[in-house]
């Protein structure tokens, strides 16, 4: 034993900094090691008994670090399990909640003797404690317990179930909570005689906070049940909550809706589940019916496509026909559109979603527009090439030049580039290059760049037959405009180009001549970077030339894309 290593803990646990206590606290397993068990049990552990009146961050630290000690104490582990219990009855939540997630993990090493003898009848202690937080801690204990209790096994279901039932609400919302992880250890059988029967009654609680957590422990509840027990006991429950009084609970049904359909199965959701989710759809309360379109998108392949057209679509039709929503509702909308068409099916997506998408594109808030806009590349795999109607690529040209908001001409610009990738070459080719072609005298910069970065994939997909057919004359032609700005914005996209010395020869003379210095900078820059995958060794003039230029940038980067 070394007495030196429990006086500098004593000496630094007395200092008046809290870090320095914290730090001294995450050493235990180091002292332990260096004073023995013996030592640990006789002199650590009551010092340790003492600092249950410390700083919050203190008590977390211990509650943390007393896992680490369990070892030295193995044999008599009853005064580590006497601190933990003190430690999760505390008010303060992260120390009672460490707490119990230490004596949680030290329960899976305790003995079958040490379970029975020691650990239940700590957890039976607090669940019967005066002060709510140990009854609070003794729920998420009673799960630890349960699997090896053995013949206590009734006494933590009735105390669990009293706990459930209790006047402190934050105790309810306690034992809901760990109604999940309690379900996972318990036999089905009591799942249905007593888990579903409690969670009938929480599911009527005064606190709307206890009703919301009742549906996170129903989806628990229904995966551990077959498809008839869940038709039989979970599913009536779930409809209760669905229709809650609450815009709470019912807001976070509708975030939980496609989890709770995975757990039911696509039998159910179709049958009984998807008018609950329709009226979530049609809430009054503009959260909840955000959130509902929110969640279609994972609820649509539970859903026949049948049951899209004739129950869901109706919704999203006068969603977007109604202007009394506010602009969230349809933003959401928008995105909902998107993956709707899938589900639709090619002539009902073409006859009857199209109308509502440019209704979408045409809606006065930007965020609308820009959702619908992002969404057009999803379309266009169902739809098909019967999507660029004139009228559609008459408004993303507008949109692309004309929009005041560059989020806005920047997605049109991506849009395009996704259409691509869908519809091929002779569509782009066709129908979008010209507006794709905007980015290049867009004012904004980040438009600009966004163009630049996605040349790459926009050549990838048509090849260099297009870069030389279309895309090189379009950047001589652009590159004599005033905008010294678009200069710069075309030797950018030159550097994404596969091309011979001879291809690109003609601008980087220009460039080399220009008046504005920018333009010669952002040239040498061009060049290094096409010189580091392409001989250019025929432009070093070009290079040598700039190196004398009477901008000192310009001939910094000059001398660099020579080296």
């Amino acid at each position: 034993m070394d007495p030196s290593a429990l006086d500098l803990l004593k000496e630094e646990i007395g200092s008046d900094e809290i870090y320095v206590k914290v730090n001294s606290i995450h050493r235990l397993k180091t002292i332990a090691t260096i004073l023995g068990s013996e030592a640990v049990k006789q002199q650590l552990m009551p010092y340790l008994a003492t600092l249950i009146h410390e700083d919050e961050e203190v008590l977390f630290a211990l509650a943390q670090s007393l896992g680490d000690i369990y070892p030295f104490v193995q044999q008599t582990p009853s005064s580590l399990l006497s601190l933990l219990e003190s430690l999760a009855g505390l008010d303060e939540t992260v120390v009672r909640e460490q707490a119990v997630k230490t004596l949680s993990e030290i329960s899976k090493s305790l003995s079958d003797s040490d379970i029975s003898n020691l650990f239940i009848p700590i957890v039976m202690k607090i669940a019967a404690a005066e002060n709510f937080s140990s009854r609070i801690s003794a729920c998420g204990l009673i799960a630890a317990a349960y699997p090896r209790a053995g013949a206590m096994r009734e006494k933590l279901r009735n105390k669990f179930l009293e706990l459930s039932h209790e006047d402190t609400p934050m105790v309810r919302r306690a034992a809901v909570i760990e109604m999940r992880r309690f379900s996972r250890v318990l036999e089905k059988a009591f799942l249905v005689s007593d888990i579903i029967p409690d969670l009938r009654n929480l599911a009527q609680d005064e606190q709307d906070q206890v009703r919301t957590l009742c549906i996170d422990s129903l989806i628990e509840v229904a995966k551990l049940l077959s498809k008839e027990e869940n038709k039989l006991h979970t599913l009536p429950l779930i409809l209760v909550i669905g229709d809650d009084k609450s815009w709470k609970v019912r807001y976070h049904f509708a975030q939980k809706f496609p989890v709770v359909a995975e757990a039911l199965g696509r039998d159910i959701t179709e049958s009984s589940l998807i008018q609950t989710f329709v009226q979530l759809l049609r809430d009054n309360e503009a959260d909840v019916k955000t959130t509902a379109l929110d969640s279609l998108k994972s609820t649509l392949h539970f859903i026949s496509r049948d049951r899209v057209q004739t129950l869901v679509f109706p919704i999203i039709e006068s969603i977007v026909s109604d202007n009394s929503l506010p602009p969230k509702v349809k933003k959401n909308c928008a995105a909902a559109v998107a993956d709707l068409g899938a589900s639709l099916g090619k002539d009902f997506a073409s006859s009857k979603l199209m109308p509502i998408v440019m209704s979408l594109i045409n809606d006065e808030n930007i965020d609308v527009k820009i959702n619908m806009v992002q969404g057009l590349g999803k379309l266009a795999v169902t739809v098909g090439n019967d999507m660029m109607t004139p009228s559609l690529c008459s408004i993303l040209m507008t949109l692309s030049k004309d929009s005041p908001q560059w989020r806005l001409r920047e997605s049109v610009i991506r849009s395009c580039v996704t259409i691509c990738k869908q519809l091929g070459d002779e569509i782009f080719t066709r129908s979008l290059q010209d507006i794709y072609f905007n980015f290049f005298i867009d004012p904004v910069s980040e438009v600009r760049n966004s163009g630049v970065e996605t040349l790459t994939e926009i050549i990838i997909e048509l090849g260099d037959e297009w870069v030389i057919a279309e895309l090189l004359p379009k950047l001589q032609d652009i590159y004599h405009q005033r905008n010294f700005i678009t200069r710069i914005t075309v030797l950018h996209a030159l550097s994404k180009l596969n091309l011979t010395v001879d291809q690109m020869s003609t601008m980087i003379y220009f460039a080399a001549k220009d008046n504005v210095p920018n333009v010669r900078l952002v040239l040498c820059k061009v060049m290094k970077e096409i010189g580091s995958r392409t001989d250019i060794s025929s432009l070093k003039n070009v290079l040598q030339e700039l190196a004398k230029d009477a901008d000192k940038d310009v001939r910094y980067y000059a001398l660099a894309a020579l080296r």
